[in-house]
């Protein structure tokens, strides 16, 4: 007994400390954004800003426009989980429910594919989009990640595990396979659809590359590259830019604040099938 609470104090311990250094550098980050420009190039720098200030802020929305890139990110991520959503539910139902043929092959092929850095298909993407002539345009943000090799993977752990009987049931009683994903597998893996949307989000909410590939004009770019417009060639206001991720960073936030038990209840059951 005494054994297991050493333990149980250790793992206490570890994660205090993993939890520390992980909120450090954003604890830093937000008093940084409350400094002024002066006080950001102190040494040795200070920890806690005196007097707190705003001035970062109000930066952000002389410097760039920030409610535009805010609603940029905001119509690609609801685009790009809409769309990932749906073409990996259907691959996910295919492969765990209907079991097409070749299966096992295409399973296989997902996991290699998640090992491809994605990085790779920046050229081939641009080019496909190009040729659609979609480039500069919003739909140009998120057209080429609706297919996520992960998601299709993460929804056919969750897909495995619903019960066969109930499928079988469904199509005795003449249930077409759309309308058993629509009303019976969907609704038991919600939990595995609410997570790959949290993940689709935070994806597209940190994109940096691909949108300053695809999209020229600085009213259809998103936070990510609108933010490290903020770096100056010469001298940087840290305030400023500390600030800008602070803002970009509080949605991300709040949905994971609100939806954190689905999520982690999520994550927890499709390691365990």
């Amino acid at each position: 007994m005494l054994h297991q609470y050493r333990v149980r104090g250790w793992t206490y311990a570890v994660v205090a400390v993993v939890g520390l250094l992980v909120l450090v550098p954003f604890a830093w980050m937000v008093a940084t954004a409350l400094m002024s420009p002066g006080q950001t190039l102190l040494v040795p720098p200070k920890v806690i800003p005196d007097p707190a200030t705003l001035d970062g802020a109000r930066g952000v929305f002389n410097r760039i426009p920030y409610l535009t890139l805010l609603g940029n990110t905001v119509v690609a991520s609801i685009g790009r989980v809409i769309g990932t959503l749906v073409i990996c539910t259907l691959a996910a139902y295919a492969l765990a429910v209907i079991k097409v043929p070749g299966a096992r092959v295409i399973l296989v092929t997902v996991l290699a594919l998640i090992m491809v850095p994605g990085d790779i298909f920046v050229v081939p993407n641009f080019a496909i989009i190009s040729a659609f002539g979609l480039t500069d345009t919003l739909v140009a943000l998120f057209l080429p990640s609706i297919f996520d090799v992960f998601g299709v993977f993460l929804l056919y752990q969750f897909f495995r595990g619903i019960p066969r009987e109930l499928v079988e049931a469904a199509r005795m009683d003449g249930a077409s396979h759309l309308r058993i994903m629509t009303t019976i597998v969907v609704p038991i893996a919600r939990g595995g659809l609410i997570t790959l949307a949290i993940l689709t989000v935070l994806a597209e909410w940190k994109e940096l590359l691909w949108p300053i590939v695809v999209n020229r004009s600085i009213d259809k770019l998103t936070l990510g590259p609108g933010i490290a417009l903020l770096r100056g060639s010469y001298t940087t206001d840290y305030n400023v830019l500390m600030s800008a991720g602070v803002l970009a960073a509080l949605p991300m936030i709040l949905i994971f604040l609100v939806l954190q038990k689905r999520f982690i209840a999520s994550v927890a059951r499709s390691g365990l099938k």
